[in-house]
């Protein structure tokens, strides 16, 4: 997180003194865990799906009262859904690349889970507001952010991911922008030491697995402290 620039986001959404996030596709926590230690009046509420990685969150963060540890995953509507697994669970994905052979050979079990759209459960938890969402689940980051539906403007900022999985759920990062710029946030890609806000263009559909961060349009000053050169 220090090299690729994540830190640096975490670090500047703290200092506005969040009091609830989401952190979606928790794995093992230590997201969470850093995020929970650095603001200790902030709830966190962290949402793992696959059950033997929950179990590893829940040992991770169980001395600190503030993450909500949540075995259920996030997306644009409720339904169970098949997650392939390998070796490692905390590699697990809704969206395996079929006809690509490390990806045939390294997930080699299929497992169901449930996932909800997040606003049905910020409605269950009566959640107003959100400082900040970050985001991490292998190909499905889109389908996260548009079960949000209209709460999405409760909002603040949210970190999301697009890389190599995009490729079997078929989200481009051209749908990320149109979907989030109709309801007036502003996307940038973030660097080691800044974000970039940019404009689309065709040319930026790599799949190389970046993180990008999305920002109410009338954050100017969250914008400005984001895209600003510094550590």
């Amino acid at each position: 997180m220090e090299r690729n620039g994540e830190l640096r986001v975490l670090r500047i959404i703290s200092q506005s003194g969040p009091k609830c996030v989401f952190d979606i596709g928790a794995n093992t926590g230590e997201w969470s865990q850093l995020f929970a230690k650095m603001n200790p009046s902030c709830f966190i509420h962290a949402f793992e799906i696959v059950p033997s990685t929950f179990e590893d969150l829940l040992r991770s963060t169980k001395d600190l009262g503030n993450v909500i540890p949540i075995n259920l995953g996030l997306s644009d509507k409720e339904e169970s859904i098949s997650i392939s697994l390998g070796n490692d669970s905390s590699m697990a994905t809704g969206c395996k690349i079929e006809g690509m052979k490390s990806h045939n050979e390294y997930y080699s079990e299929e497992i169901k889970c449930q996932v909800k759209k997040a606003s049905d459960y910020m409605i269950e938890k009566n959640l107003q507001y959100i400082d900040f969402v970050k985001i991490d689940v292998e190909g499905m980051d889109l389908k996260v952010i548009k079960g949000f539906e209209d709460l999405l403007r409760n909002v603040r900022a949210l970190q999301f991911e697009y890389g190599i999985f995009n490729i079997s759920s078929h989200d481009l990062l051209a749908d990320f922008c149109r979907h989030l710029t109709e309801k007036e946030f502003l996307v940038g890609k973030i660097f080691p030491k800044h974000v970039k806000f940019f404009d689309y263009h065709f040319n930026m559909e790599n799949f190389h697995g970046s993180n990008y961060v999305a920002v109410r349009a009338d954050e100017r000053e969250l914008v400005k402290q984001l895209q600003q050169y510094g550590a």
